[in-house]
């Protein structure tokens, strides 16, 4: 394993909280970046979102993306024809938490989306580029632009080691790289999903990858309609989407990032009406579970993959 050295640590206006000291270290392989706006300085928080936004661009680099982050978590994510209606269907998915939040586009930001960020209130944006109209307009406001200068597609498995320091020691594990294929990607149900339904499980799994365990993704028309991460345990993160979901669960996709084991976290999606279920499908009751999701009439697919993050 190779050594790790920190150094050139610059000094940052606070922590998490504002009496802990904190900086940042830079590293000579990290994304290329830039502040555009007159505000250079960024806080500890702002480097933990804008981290959690380049993830999901990086998944979604080829369309047109939106993805709102705050607190360290992924909000709201969403695919559009143009970044406006992304940006649309965001702002329609997580209303509350958009304000003072970080958000991030996979195309360039118009002036149409510069105002919209505007009146969110919103904290930092990250992109790969600005209109000049949309520079002009944000440089007069406090939001924080930053220009991504690295090719999102490389940003997809960017640092090879996941390192955390805990009282027993530095824990070090590689970067969990999993992608979907024909050989992992299986529709195990009776009931067979429609193309629209797998388009959108392709794009809940791939969101639900960068959540923190136990998560949940219940998403409709290339949009996350509810995300749910940072649980116990899989009956309160999937009951917990639910009712933030709503009525739009009906007919919608839930991605799990892992298996289901009790019949109460399938009975809560029987109940929201769920069209499809992603799910790793590699517990000992998974085949018990796929007979229950074939008497309602449930689509299922497995993958294979576990995309635990802790």
């Amino acid at each position: 394993m190779e050594s790790i050295e920190i150094n050139n640590i610059e000094s940052l206006s606070c922590g998490a909280n504002p009496h802990q000291a904190a900086g940042i270290s830079k590293i000579s392989d990290g994304v290329e970046y830039e502040i555009l706006s007159r505000n250079k300085d960024l806080e500890y928080i702002d480097y933990i979102n804008l981290s959690e936004n380049i993830k999901i661009l990086g998944e979604f680099f080829d369309v047109n993306s939106a993805v709102i982050a705050k607190e360290g978590f992924v909000c709201a994510v969403a695919l559009g024809a143009t970044i406006e209606d992304a940006f649309s269907k965001v702002m329609d998915s997580d209303p509350i938490s958009i304000t003072d939040s970080s958000a991030g586009f996979s195309k360039e930001v118009t002036l149409e989306v510069a105002k919209l960020l505007k009146s969110l209130k919103i904290k930092n944006v990250i992109s790969v580029g600005f209109s000049k109209e949309a520079f002009s307009y944000l440089l007069d406001t406090d939001i924080n632009m930053i220009i991504i200068k690295t090719p999102l597609h490389e940003l997809q498995g960017f640092c090879t080691k996941d390192i955390k320091v805990t009282p027993f020691g530095i824990l070090i594990q590689e970067q969990n790289t999993s992608k979907l294929s024909k050989d992992n990607f299986k529709v195990v149900s009776q009931t067979k999903p429609t193309q629209e339904q797998v388009e959108d499980a392709v794009f809940a799994w791939k969101v639900s990858k960068h959540l923190k365990s136990s998560s949940v993704v219940i998403a409709k028309d290339l949009s996350a309609k509810a995300i749910i991460q940072g649980r116990s345990n899989m009956v309160t993160a999937v009951e917990s989407a639910m009712d933030l979901a709503c009525e739009n669960s009906k007919d919608a996709i839930m991605a799990l990032d892992c298996s289901i084991e009790t019949s109460q976290v399938l009975n809560t999606a029987i109940q929201g009406r769920i069209g499809l279920i992603v799910e790793s499908g590699d517990s000992n009751k998974s085949s018990d579970i796929l007979k229950q999701a074939d008497k309602y009439g449930i689509s299922m697919i497995f993958t294979k993959i576990r995309n635990k993050r802790y």
